[in-house]
């Protein structure tokens, strides 16, 4: 698949906007988007369709964005392979938002409003998929979608239709207008559109469909009177960030630990809002069996760095039956070689990421035969040495070691930034395998690099080209990748014979 000067991996679809120890964020960005570009030109086609592989939300919505930015050419439709519909685009697109979880997918649609750096991008295709993905749903799912992400969706519809378009439906009741737009996706939707722009909902319209919204309205209602028994009521239930908002936009003298256990929050969310919580005095019961394995080492660091020891032992319960229940990817017995050095603590916008990640990776790998840690700074836990990232890089002690064990299978999961001594992990693997020692090296690298000589990640071997992953999910859209990406036609079909298992004839 792979021309002259073309460079890809599947780190094309593993990148979040964070940066790392040695990089900004911007930086990363720009070689990420070159690499996008280049694929693009190369095979449009290809390019779509390898969003249905697993990647980042935000890697496939700036990909979705560079095709909506893009017009297909009007004899496009003679070059789309068999088995694909003439919209398939449109398709896909849709397709890799519902994936998403909401608030993800709805900042893949905020940025062609301009949202985390984009161009604003306003076409025909882009104001359907905006509009088809917000309103077609249930009457339920429309309620909840709006209580939940008011302000989102206020962004959205505005940007899809236009002030005008909005100005008239929403201000002169323009019922022909309502229905070329909306009312095709849902007929009875217009008291959310009213809730979007705080218009008021005439008497005659069917409200019953929308018990969220009535709600929201009676809280809003309590929250300009500061009636802190009528709120109290009114937040029963409702999603905590909608709560707050009029807490604190009316000033409602109601206690924050109040709201925290009052009102409702998400698996996810009561994870995060634990420390704030405890610091409030508020009770926020976390069910650690609902949390991702990734989150949950997270929030395991993230209470050992503060001290805070309580909950360790239900978190390492969690991890283990996540670890237990975890699909597994079987390559054979393998020794791995973890980079705990300080390049490995991430970056401020997300700290221990490349770290967090390596351990995480640990959970889909089967036959394990032993874990060897290099660099980092012991902490004791209950007579545990726990590795926090700190430190030089010795890579090559840990390739030693391992090769010293007979391993004949050996993962090394690195950034790729080797400083103690540099070039001695290189050295080490060219001496052992001169010296007749029969091993396979795989290095996997959790960081996107934008001074990578090829792909998006370091290498540490010439000869081993390092495997991307910067999620657990992704090894193995990363082991497909690579094997496809010998052969242009091979992975175009294999992914248009994708496409038909997930979205058919849509």
């Amino acid at each position: 698949m792979a021309e002259k000067g073309l460079q890809l991996d599947s780190g094309i679809l593993q990148f979040a906007p964070k940066g790392a120890f040695y990089e900004t964020q911007d930086e990363q960005f720009k070689q990420i988007y070159r690499m996008w570009e280049d694929l693009f030109l190369y095979d449009r086609t290809l390019f779509c369709l390898t969003t249905l592989l697993g990647g980042t939300g935000f890697s496939k919505g700036s990909m979705s964005h560079m095709l909506l930015s893009n017009p297909q050419s009007v004899e496009d439709g003679a070059l789309i392979p068999q088995g694909l519909a003439i919209d398939y685009e449109r398709n896909v697109i849709i397709h890799n938002l519902k994936r998403e979880r909401t608030p993800r997918a709805l900042k893949n649609l905020l940025m062609l409003t301009g949202g985390e750096g984009m161009k604003k991008v306003n076409n025909a295709r882009t104001r359907k998929i905006i509009l088809e993905f917000i309103f077609n749903r249930d009457h339920e799912a429309l309620d909840n979608l709006a209580v939940n992400y008011k302000g989102k969706l206020k962004r959205l519809v505005r940007h899809a239709l236009g002030r005008q378009t909005l100005s008239r439906i929403v201000d002169h009741g323009d019922e022909k207008l309502f229905n070329k737009w909306i009312g095709r996706y849902h007929p009875n939707a217009l008291p959310v559109i009213l809730y979007l722009f705080d218009r008021p909902v005439p008497a005659n319209t069917v409200m019953a469909y929308y018990k969220k919204i009535e709600q929201v309205l009676s809280l809003k209602e309590a929250a300009v009177k500061d009636d802190i028994k009528a709120f109290e009521k009114y937040m029963k239930g409702l999603p905590y960030l909608t709560v707050m908002g009029y807490r604190n936009t009316y000033k409602v003298t109601i206690d924050k630990a109040d709201v925290l256990e009052g009102s409702k929050m998400t698996d996810r969310q009561s994870l995060q809002m634990q420390t704030a919580a405890k610091r409030s005095g508020a009770k926020v019961k976390v069910n650690y069996n609902n949390q991702s394995i990734y989150d949950l080492w997270k929030i395991y660091y993230h209470n050992l760095m503060q001290s805070d020891t309580t909950d360790l032992p239900k978190i390492e319960k969690a991890i283990d039956e996540k670890h237990a229940k975890a699909a597994k990817i079987d390559i054979g017995p393998v020794t791995i070689v973890i980079d705990a050095s300080e390049s490995m603590s991430g970056s401020d916008k997300r700290p221990l990421h490349p770290f967090l990640t390596s351990l995480s990776i640990l959970s889909v790998l089967d036959n394990i035969v032993d874990v060897i840690y290099v660099g980092g700074k012991p902490i004791d836990v209950n007579g545990n040495q726990i590795a926090v990232p700190g430190g030089a890089t010795d890579l090559w002690r840990g390739l030693t070691e391992a090769v010293m064990t007979d391993a004949k299978k050996i993962i090394i999961i690195s950034d790729g930034y080797e400083n103690s001594v540099k070039g001695m992990f290189e050295h080490a693997y060219k001496h052992f395998k001169n010296s007749g020692f029969d091993f396979e090296l795989i290095h996997i690298n959790p960081v996107m690099s934008a001074d990578a000589s090829k792909g998006t990640t370091r290498q540490l071997v010439e000869d081993v080209k390092p495997l991307p992953v910067s999620a657990p999910e992704f090894l193995e859209t990363e082991l497909i990748f690579n094997k496809m990406i010998e052969n242009r036609e091979l992975v175009k079909q294999l992914l248009v014979n994708k496409y038909q298992k997930l979205i058919g004839g849509q």
